[in-house]
């Protein structure tokens, strides 16, 4: 990655979390403080290669976002899901976590003889989940050398759907689009985001499906 690329993500990211002081501030307080350099060589070692190089600089800025102190299902979602359907950035250690149930699901289903035509699914251990929501899918980049390298997908393993939604071509084109998108009140794709109230009080983004 240059300097320039280096750079790009930044800005955009700025931008991103820029709008959430502004408009949705506790999301914005709901972001961890940066991930220590060993924890993510640690996570690097875990995965056996290294992360995306704006990936990694994604950690170097925040650890993820807060676990959620509302039970499991509840509604509206608490602070920090500002991800479309409700996705919340993962740390390092949920990243490693998650890293090794997708490697499994792979694993198991390439022995049953399953996927084989389904190139993104039968390589779900070259992919690290980067935010997960409250349903039993997966926002991940893809770590496949090639074309693809870099891109982020949106899988909804826990209702059986393995082929993948391309959310963006890498991290920093997705905080662009989202960015984009809270600015103008225009969709990321069948997403329109809004704010509303917490029952704490505070306001907080949500992604409401298009029809």
């Amino acid at each position: 990655m240059t300097q320039v690329d280096t750079a790009a993500f930044d800005h955009e990211w700025a931008r991103f979390e820029s709008w959430l002081s502004a408009h949705s501030p506790a999301d914005r307080a709901a972001l961890r403080e940066p991930a220590a350099p060993k924890a993510i060589a640690g996570l690097e070692s875990r995965l056996g290669f290294a992360l995306h190089p704006e990936l990694r600089r994604l950690l170097e800025l925040h650890d993820g976002a807060a676990p959620p102190v509302a039970e499991p299902g509840s509604f509206p979602l608490p602070a920090g899901t500002f991800l479309p359907l409700g996705h919340r950035l993962s740390g390092v250690d949920d990243m490693a976590m998650m890293h090794e149930i997708l490697v499994g699901v792979g694993e198991s289903n390439i022995e049953a003889d399953l996927w084989e035509d389904e190139e993104l699914a039968v390589n779900l251990h070259l992919c690290v989940p980067i935010a997960l929501p409250n349903d039993g899918g997966v926002a991940f980049v893809d770590h496949r050398p090639g074309p693809s390298y870099g891109h982020v997908y949106e899988m909804g393993i826990g209702s059986g759907d393995l082929d993948g939604t391309l959310w963006a071509t890498g991290p920093a084109e997705l905080f662009r689009v989202l960015a984009d998108s809270l600015e103008t009140g225009s969709p990321f794709l069948y997403y329109r985001p809004s704010t509303y109230e917490h029952e704490s009080g505070h306001h907080c983004v949500e992604w409401e499906i298009e029809a």
